[in-house]
């Protein structure tokens, strides 16, 4: 895994951060994954290090929610109604899938990060953004406090505010 070097844009509701990243651990990105804080960016370099000392618990929480909770993620989206007699394969923002791709639930194959929320360290939470092929157009948001998963839904999810 690559250093991780956040450079901060200051902006009028959330400050944006690149860090040249286009993929993090197995997750690809969609285009370039950001950084996205309210925080003072006087902490910024406590947030990226919270985020770089708890990256690989981040990452095992989030591939272990997804794999225990994807059938019910895929079941609820109603996805699988785009497959009918004529169609083998369906056009998504990430990439071309068949049913048995969606049923077999590779999520690296069906997901690609967007960004990161971060949040106060003394918070311990972070938001993720993936944009997924079971739901393009709200896509799957979630949000890791400590070590459990608080909130999940679309995309939007992950820019809640949290309480200390």
């Amino acid at each position: 895994m690559k250093t991780i070097n956040i450079t901060w844009k200051a902006g009028e509701e959330f400050h944006e951060g690149t860090a040249g990243l286009t993929a993090w651990h197995d997750f690809q990105g969609y285009g370039s994954v950001e950084f996205l804080t309210r925080e003072d960016l006087a902490i910024a370099d406590s947030m990226q290090q919270w985020f770089i000392d708890n990256e690989k618990r981040i990452y095992a929480l989030v591939c272990d929610y997804v794999n225990d909770n994807y059938q019910e993620l895929l079941e609820d989206s109603e996805f699988l109604d785009v497959f009918d007699e004529d169609s083998e394969s369906y056009e998504t923002g990430v990439g071309e899938v068949s049913e048995a791709d969606m049923q077999a639930g590779d999520i690296f194959k069906l997901m690609q990060l967007s960004g990161f929320i971060l949040h106060h360290p003394d918070k311990n939470a972070v938001g993720m953004i993936f944009e997924c092929a079971w739901d393009e157009e709200h896509g799957f948001g979630i949000v890791i406090q400590g070590d459990s998963i608080i909130l999940q839904d679309g995309a939007q999810v992950a820019y809640r505010s949290l309480k200390s």
